[in-house]
């Protein structure tokens, strides 16, 4: 019985570990070769430009918030610490004094994933609002930004250069006090 007991225990860590984590399985062949040649993804560097699908179909540019400071969300709708995380953006979101933009990544389809159609759906249903969400369906996105776990968060300056990495969820309080250092 001890044995079972032990077996079951390692076997819920395991999956506890392993579930907000992020490889390359279900990212598709044409994602992987668009980013198989790739700059380090690090604090100081140039924070990699993209152009995504927002879910309300917007087409967004990271290149187009130049001048501003941007905030990255990589996330997923099946990670707890992911939904956890959550309710504090969303309220960082609704403040009208911030001095930077929020942007949230998701990848439809991918790695258990829902899908472009049943996401904002969810979406809504949770209450979540004022956060884009931007659609990375190939997650050629993700992979630039080297996510291998989730949530990470990227804080990116006015220049458009990576001023802070997070793994895991960030605080309102952190994400507002790097904000502040940065240009």
């Amino acid at each position: 019985m001890k044995k079972i007991l032990s077996l079951v225990v390692a076997s819920i860590a395991f999956l506890t570990l392993s579930a907000c984590s992020s490889d390359e399985k279900g990212m598709d062949s044409q994602s992987q070769s668009n980013t198989s040649v790739q700059s380090l993804v690090a604090v100081g560097q140039e924070a990699p430009d993209f152009t995504l699908q927002s879910m309300d179909g917007k087409t967004v540019k990271l290149s187009d918030y130049r001048g501003k400071k941007v905030y990255l969300k990589f996330w997923a709708s099946w990670c707890g610490p992911c939904k956890r995380s959550m309710p504090e953006l969303v309220e960082l979101a609704g403040k009208k004094d911030r001095d930077f933009e929020i942007l949230s990544i998701v990848a439809p389809g991918l790695q258990g994933e829902k899908s472009v159609e049943d996401f904002p759906k969810w979406y809504q249903e949770q209450g979540y609002k004022d956060v884009p969400v931007l659609f990375d369906t190939s997650g050629a996105i993700f992979q630039a930004y080297q996510v291998r776990s989730i949530p990470t968060e990227i804080l990116i300056d006015s220049q458009g250069k990576i001023g802070k990495i997070q793994f895991g969820a960030i605080s309102n309080e952190e994400a507002e006090k790097a904000f502040k250092e940065m240009k």
